[in-house]
């Protein structure tokens, strides 16, 4: 099985390449109600279908994942939380994806 690097709440981690986020969450002992969100060059993806792996997701090309909790104080850099919120309060597909609101295209 291939794996590949990636920054997980600010820690580098090899992932196996079809890794789900549940499984991810998991093998992290991150909460169950923590939603992982993506990071990949100027897109933010936010995940909503855990048992897919990423790999089949535009999540899964991202090299910067946070797990992020409602109520939750802010600690990544990402200025999109209301995005987030949103994405998560209203999934309409296995993952959402926008434009981070920082960077110009």
């Amino acid at each position: 099985m291939e794996t590949r690097w990636a920054t997980v709440d600010g820690v580098r981690v090899r992932l196996p390449e079809n890794v789900t986020a549940d499984q991810l969450r998991d093998a992290l002992y991150k909460p169950e109600d923590a939603v992982l969100v993506g990071v990949t060059g100027d897109l933010v993806t936010v995940v909503h279908e855990e048992e897919r792996p990423l790999s089949e997701l535009i999540a899964g090309c991202a090299d910067t994942y946070y797990f992020r909790r409602d109520g939750e104080l802010e600690r990544t850099d990402i200025p999109a939380i209301s995005e987030i919120e949103t994405a998560t309060d209203d999934p309409t597909q296995d993952e959402t994806t926008f434009q981070r609101p920082d960077v110009n295209p």
